[in-house]
């Protein structure tokens, strides 16, 4: 299919014919839809304007093409609007930017005449222009093309309100500006992996497991048999359910799941998402022994780029330069591995946001399987939603979802159960085994003085001890307490400090640290937040939790008695108390007094499940009884669905701003320097974009190293603090504040008073 045959003197790219360009492209995915939008998305490149000014970028006028294109394509169409044409029409339309709400969109920029015609004076004649270079023979009426537009609801009126058209048009917007972006920096087209070795993954996976000899070990190995037995008499289904307590070994069950899906049902590929990241670098080094690293990768905002693509010294400076772009750019659109470790905010941001940077790998998650691990942390505002969202994406994107917590929350009764199955029987959460610690509600303890009481009695009686608390400041508090309180008892290595005033480096460092002490049994106690909670693999002698939702509860009793050693089974214990500091949860979300009604009594592990689910329903009850999202994306409202999501997801947190910690002398020169050279070079006149882009790339990586030492703290406690660099907003916390303990302490983290007492 070759719509057009273009002269090769007009150029897409410096040096780069059109027609090249749009063929590859077009190549790239065999979707007639895709092939459309591909082979129309640049014709406006056409117009003599931007050939000049690709030509000679630094002496000519920048000009549009995106709107030409799109304009083109339409009268191509008669002018017809249905759900595919329109998709197309938007993609090419908006594929250097953002998607936008569409009848605002529509009304504000293309409903007028004179408005168009005033922005694009010349527009007529640059049509007729394209519409000669690519021997196309159109109805150029630009008022016809407007009154399209011209409605009180465009989308209503052409009967585009319907859920399927929002993923429809992420569909066709995704691959082509995928495709587009993957042209230009590899100059050819994209052709996906055919196979995987999914049969000598699942091996290795069942070699490790059957390797490991441990008290969990039998039971960990019946759970995930159980699981891919009761899979394989429900091959049918698209979403499957473990609920399954902490330490069941849900991580390579459900590998192993999704691996037998993938053979079965011949899948491109598994993404896994999870919330936090720490649990995420845990996931990865797991998986990577079963699958290596070649179709591995890990993704997220702290993460660099794989290496994927390497030259030989021939040209070296300039082929380094390119292999960085394109290693970049194949793992930020997650376009060559087969299995994915994510965050949820990364594959939500593919259901939810309007953003052209995450939507450049929405059309990967298309015949895949799609982990959702810790399902709990998903707010539950917008459970309704996400049920809604992979009911929708499993039939017709052909992706299996595997669901996965040890409090499963009450989405499943939003999926219809003629595609629902659930593979863990509900015994495990009351087998013997499952009997590691018990969870008791102690209301007297409400102040700070009677938690370190009840902390230093029990770490005297325990070899390790778990405290978590509800904000910042009361965590600092109760660790420059017991520091001082135990001075005489322990040593200065036993005690540790965890909250997100602590750099991610430092964490990271620190919770490896824990791990190694608790696998030797070496004395340890860690007064923490609730970052060390879901999905972190520590395993504490017992258990102290400030009153939270009780799916944070659960989490932290997972940190007990992990591994279920002998010994410790009537003695292992997760003590809950009042309410002591500032808590950040809404009542509604704590349900205070009903928690405590249902654990009245201590509550052993294996007698938690009932209680759970009657939790959840009364949680389930108290959701509003329609979706969040669901009508603005069937009314195509994108943006709007996306700050929507943002709102309650992610709540931006007022009066905030990033700081750049320098814990080493010479730190902040480091980055400086690096980023003033690539500032520089592409400030130099008579740059290329491949230069550009290469200096953009490098920036990026940059970026991401410095988030390693990077906070969020209050906007009050910068001030007087310099930029990290003129075009990165962030401040600087120096040496020298970190040196004297005035601002930043490597032991307890950013010190500031309003920093502590903020929600996040």
């Amino acid at each position: 299919m070759n719509l057009f045959d273009i002269e090769k003197k007009y150029w897409s790219h410096p040096n780069y014919p059109v027609q090249k360009h749009l063929d590859n492209i077009a190549a790239s995915f065999v979707e007639n839809s895709h092939k459309e939008a591909a082979f129309f998305h640049d014709t406006g490149k056409l117009t003599d304007e931007f050939q000049k000014y690709i030509k000679n970028p630094d002496h000519a006028r920048r000009t549009t093409h995106a709107l030409e294109s799109a304009l083109i394509y339409l009268m191509n169409k008669n002018y017809k609007i249905t759900p595919e044409s329109f998709a197309i029409f938007y993609a090419v339309l908006k594929h250097h930017g953002d998607l936008a709400d569409t009848n605002n969109f529509l009304d504000d920029k293309l409903s007028f005449i004179d408005d168009l015609l005033e922005t694009y004076p010349d527009l007529e004649k640059r049509l007729e222009k394209i519409c000669d270079r690519i021997d196309l023979s159109l109805d150029l009426d630009l008022e016809e093309f407007c009154n399209l537009f011209d409605l009180e609801d465009f989308v209503e009126e052409y009967d585009l309100v319907a859920f399927e058209n929002y993923f429809l048009i992420k569909d066709v917007f995704s691959r082509l500006i995928f495709s587009d972006k993957y042209e230009a920096i590899f100059k050819e087209s994209y052709s996906e992996k055919k196979s995987h070795q999914w049969k000598t993954y699942i091996s290795n996976l069942v070699k490790l497991i059957e390797s490991k000899n441990n008290k969990m070990a039998f039971v960990r190995n019946q759970a995930r048999k159980e699981i891919i037995t009761t899979y394989k008499k429900n091959k049918a289904k698209r979403i499957f359910i473990i609920g399954a307590p902490t330490g069941i070994g849900k991580t390579f069950s459900a590998l192993q799941l999704a691996l037998e899906i993938c053979h079965d049902k011949n899948k491109k590929r598994i993404i896994n998402a999870l919330p936090m990241t720490s649990i995420i670098d845990q996931t990865h080094e797991e998986y990577s022994l079963i699958l290596g690293n070649n179709d591995l990768l890990k993704f997220h905002h702290l993460t660099h780029s794989k290496s994927y693509i390497s030259h030989d010294n021939e040209g070296r400076k300039e082929r380094e330069s390119l292999s960085k772009q394109q290693n970049d750019f194949t793992a930020m659109s997650w376009s060559s591995d087969a299995v994915i470790v994510t965050t949820f905010n990364q594959l939500l941001n593919i259901f939810y946001s309007n953003k052209n940077r995450d939507l450049v790998k929405f059309w990967t998650i298309r015949d895949s399987v799609i982990i959702l691990d810790e399902i709990q942390a998903i707010p539950r505002v917008l459970i309704q939603d996400l049920a809604k969202t992979i009911t929708y994406l499993s039939k017709s994107f052909n992706i299996d979802f595997i669901l996965m917590s040890a409090t499963i929350p009450g989405i499943k009764q939003f999926i219809p159960k003629g595609i629902m199955a659930e593979l863990l029987d509900k015994r495990y959460f009351s087998m013997d085994f499952n009997n590691r610690y018990s969870i008791q509600i102690n209301t007297q303890i409400n102040d700070m003085e009677s938690l370190l009481s009840v902390a230093k009695t029990n770490y005297k009686n325990n070899n390790s001890l778990l405290c978590v608390v509800n904000s910042k400041k009361l965590s600092l508090d109760i660790y420059s307490e017991l520091k001082d309180n135990l001075r005489k008892n322990i040593s200065s290595s036993e005690l540790f400090f965890l909250n997100t005033n602590i750099i991610p480096k430092c964490r990271a460092s620190i919770i490896s640290t824990i791990k190694k002490r608790l696998q030797k049994k070496q004395k340890t106690l860690l007064v923490s937040t609730q970052v060390v909670e879901a999905g972190v693999d520590l395993d504490f002698d017992f258990g102290i939790r400030e009153f939270a939702p009780l799916y944070s509860m659960i989490q932290a009793a997972g940190r007990i008695n992990r591994e279920n050693r002998e010994g410790l089974n009537k003695s292992a214990k997760l003590i809950v108390t009042g309410k002591i500091g500032y808590c950040p949860y809404h009542p509604t979300d704590l349900l205070k007094e009903e928690v405590i009604e249902l654990f009245s009594s201590e509550i052993n592990e294996n007698r938690i499940l009932p209680l759970l689910e009657k939790y959840f329903q009364i949680v389930m009850d108290r959701v509003a009884p329609d979706p969040l999202l669901y009508q603005n994306m069937q009314k195509l409202d994108f943006e709007t669905v996306y700050h929507i999501y943002l709102n309650n997801f992610m709540k931006a947190i007022p009066n905030v701003e990033p700081v750049f910690v320098e814990i080493e002398k010479g730190l902040h020169q480091t980055f400086f320097l690096r980023i003033d050279t690539l500032h520089k070079k592409m400030k130099q006149p008579g740059k290329s974009m491949e230069e550009k882009m290469e200096c953009r790339s490098k920036l990026k990586s940059i970026l991401k190293k410095i988030s390693q030492y990077v906070i969020n703290v209050s906007k009050n406690e910068t001030d007087g603090l310099q930029d990290l660099h003129e075009i990165v907003q962030i401040k600087v916390c120096p040496y020298e504040f970190v040196k004297n303990g005035t601002k930043y302490s490597c032991e307890k983290g950013w010190l500031g008073e309003k920093t502590l007492t903020l929600n996040f």
